[in-house]
């Protein structure tokens, strides 16, 4: 509201507020139109979705100009005048606020008649709401966002936060029916994280929660949004407001037959997608290619999916999706259009597999990481239709990606691995050896022993039957089970096999990995030459192929204890890690800095870290200090803290660091942060580092989809916390602290894993 007001005061002409259906446009356009009305001559606001649908004998601009002409109470005493002259000779001699709610509805005419109205009326200013945009030149567009929803596993407290649970608590209470620390909030949480914070479907929950029903048979019961309506008879709703699935029907009618079927077919995506991947699974003999940009277009010009962002992903809002999902089955081509998905996703991951070892290193972590959601749903719908290897070798080729590695989602993506496995029974297969030696492999380095030991049993019993016992894949679990979960250096030669295996079938980024886990186990094992040689292999093969992710996981091995440099700063490694957004390496690179605080004498320093490692591995689900390398090397350590401090020290200490987040446990290793300065969240760190550039509370809360009332009271707690001031205090403090982390500061820290 108050960036609207703020574009009317400064003498904008036209100002259109576009969103999706039931975000809030007519809302907000009231409450602007009330507050400023009494500044002008003469003020009208008009809803073009209550206009008549009988012509008669006037034009539709005509019907409008007469609908302006009677909220504005200008008689027409000219009976042969147009109203459109009337209504002109009205608007020049007087300043005029107009708002046109709903244009979407009459689109053409009303962009014919506002444009000639912003021409000849000098004085007038129009603010106009509509789904689709106005296409003239020199209006301002504002874009309605949803209100902020809670996380996914989201407590009341935390969810109670979020604009989008206060909308529907105040409106569950008008309904007669407050929410409660009783009721299940894991269900609350669900149906306003479904709603995606868009306020009309808030309302509709609302009401569906003053029948009587709780929030988890609201939930259950969604059918994909058509359960939620108001009760027949309902007065004071707009009519296309009475239920979630009219509302969103004005928007399908409004599409040509091609557009529809675009919209249908783009909801087999899950969290978005990209132009070329829209171009790949959506054209065929209905859709040509070439109609799929133009569409793309449409759709956002129509708030029906949302403009691509920085990464170049459209996005579409679940209740959108969902209609368009029943829209999908009528069209026939369901199946199809499943199938050409699920071909898109394993050519993506086979590219990224094969490609990901070098200079575009990141881009392909990055690209299969948004495709997540795809990959995912790519494979269920293998698993649903008894294609469970064609589902493996999409999950084997996104792991060989190192993708899940990067962004902390290995465990959920080993769990899927195996539930394929599991889905049934089925004959020996390379695919089968290779899902079981990859899931086992990583279930090892994690720290998990005996789920990983039986993977890889499996896997070499297998193998043994259908003749694959030398393949690499076989030889690389089966070196990581001796060399990192035995702590024997027998694995070393079967290590060794595996990645000349891979080189020779030109795996070069699976051949990296064999080499880089030969290089870590012997640099926790030694001897020394050993570590030694395999840590300048993988740092020459990572420099050669200008991989950045893989050259820091070289040079941290160069720095571990049975190395030739075993007081090599492990903080390079983890500050490029950092930088990259790695959220793999840190756990490792923190425990590894704690043994070298030890060595530097720094004993209290390695027990907040030793602390903290648990924490991080205790959060996220691994448990790598338990393995022999590992354990040997931490024991060493911890013994001298305790002989240095005593043992209550060393426990006092080390309960410390475990109870910081992860940003100031990642940002304390590094030596960004004294272990006594105050933590910030990660949202309250954004919100500093915007006070430091001059923004204003509106403008923050339009970044953070929160009101500049929810940006204050974060500001009034990071105030409290740091024990400053005010913002001129605040952005002085930041400036500060960047300076003296030399630009590797907490906001860069990466987000809490998991």
């Amino acid at each position: 509201m108050t960036e609207v007001e703020g574009y009317i005061d400064k003498g904008d002409r036209l100002v259109m507020m576009t969103g999706s259906g039931g975000v809030g446009k007519t809302r907000l356009a009231g409450e602007v139109f009330w507050r400023r009305r009494d500044a002008y001559d003469a003020a009208a606001f008009v809803r073009l979705a209550e206009m008549s649908g009988e012509a008669g004998d006037e034009t539709t601009v005509g019907r409008i100009c007469n609908l302006l002409l009677a909220d504005l109470r200008v008689a027409n005493h000219q009976p042969d005048a147009r109203p459109l002259d009337v209504l002109l000779g009205f608007l020049r001699d007087h300043r005029v606020l107009l708002v046109l709610d709903n244009c979407e509805q009459l689109l053409e005419p009303i962009q014919e008649l506002v444009d000639l109205l912003i021409n000849q009326a000098p004085r007038l200013q129009i603010i106009a709401t509509s789904r689709a945009w106005l296409q003239i030149h020199g209006g301002r567009i504002v874009h309605l966002s949803p209100l902020r929803i809670p996380e996914k596993d989201a407590g009341r407290i935390q969810a109670e936060e979020c604009d989008a649970v206060k909308l529907l608590q105040d409106r569950a209470t008008l309904a007669g029916r407050p929410l409660t620390p009783e009721d299940d909030w894991s269900a609350i949480v669900g149906l306003v994280r479904w709603s995606d914070g868009i306020p009309l479907i808030l309302e509709l929950v609302a009401a569906q929660l003053s029948t009587g029903r709780s929030p988890a048979v609201v939930f259950e019961r969604l059918e994909g949004g058509l359960s939620l309506r108001y009760a027949p008879g309902t007065r004071g709703v707009q009519v296309h407001h009475l239920a979630l699935d009219v509302t969103i029907g004005e928007s399908w009618k409004l599409c040509t037959e091609v557009q529809q079927r675009v919209w249908a077919r783009l909801t087999v995506f899950t969290d978005g997608f990209t132009l070329e991947a829209a171009e790949q699974v959506c054209a065929d003999e209905y859709v040509d290619r070439a109609e799929i940009l133009p569409t793309l277009d449409y759709l956002v010009q129509n708030s029906i999916i949302d403009g691509a962002s920085a990464d170049g992903r459209y996005r579409q809002h679940n209740y959108l999706r969902e209609y368009g999902r029943r829209r999908l089955r009528h069209f026939g081509d369901q199946d199809v259009i499943e199938e050409r998905h699920c071909a898109w996703v394993a050519q993506l991951v086979r590219d990224a597999a094969e490609l990901w070892f070098g200079p575009d290193e990141m881009c392909w972590l990055t690209r299969v990481n948004a495709e997540s959601g795809n990959i995912a749903a790519a494979v269920t719908w293998c698993a649903e239709r008894g294609q469970v290897e064609r589902g493996l070798t999409i999950m084997i080729d996104l792991l060989r990606t190192r993708a899940p590695y990067f962004f902390a989602t290995e465990i959920p993506v080993c769990r899927q691995v195996e539930k394929l496995l599991q889905a049934e029974s089925a004959e020996p297969s390379p695919v089968r050896v290779s899902a079981l030696a990859m899931v086992g492999w990583i279930w090892i380095a994690l720290g998990t022993r005996e789920r990983g030991k039986a993977h890889r049993d499996d896997c070499l019993d297998l193998a043994r039957q259908i003749g694959m016992e030398n393949a690499p894949a076989v030889q690389f679990i089966d070196g990581t089970y001796d060399a990192l979960a035995l702590g024997q250096r027998s694995g070393y030669a079967k290590l060794e096999a595996a990645r000349e295996g891979f080189r020779a079938a030109g795996a070069d980024g699976s051949a990296y990995m064999a080499g880089l886990f030969h290089a870590f186990t012997a640099g926790l094992l030694g001897p020394v030459e050993e570590a030694d040689r395999m840590s300048q292999w993988c740092l020459e093969q990572a420099h050669a192929r200008g991989a950045e992710w893989a050259i820091t996981w070289a040079e941290w091995t160069r720095g571990l204890p049975e190395g030739s440099q075993p007081h090599a700063s492990a903080r390079s490694a983890l500050r490029a890690q950092v930088k990259l957004g790695d959220l793999w390496g840190p756990a490792w690179g923190v425990e590894e800095e704690a043994r070298k605080r030890v060595l530097a004498g720094d004993l209290v320093g390695g027990a907040h870290l030793y602390g903290g490692s648990d924490s991080l591995q205790a959060r996220h689900g691994v448990r790598f200090n338990g393995l022999p390398g590992w354990r040997h090397h931490r024991d060493i350590a911890i013994d001298t803290i305790i002989d240095g401090i005593g043992e209550e020290a060393f426990e006092k200490a080390r309960l410390t660091g475990g109870r910081w987040r992860d940003d100031r446990i990642v940002a304390f290793a590094l030596g960004d942060t004294d272990p006594t300065a105050p933590s910030l969240s990660e949202r309250q760190w954004q919100i500093t580092r915007m006070v430091s550039e001059g923004k204003s509370n509106p403008d923050i809360g339009a970044v953070l989809h929160n009101s500049a009332r929810t940006v204050e009271g974060d500001l009034t707690k990071i105030y409290r916390l740091l024990n400053l001031g005010g913002r001129t205090e605040l952005a002085e403090w930041y400036r500060a602290h960047v300076a003296a982390s030399d630009g590797s500061t907490a906001p860069a820290m990466p987000p809490h894993r998991g």
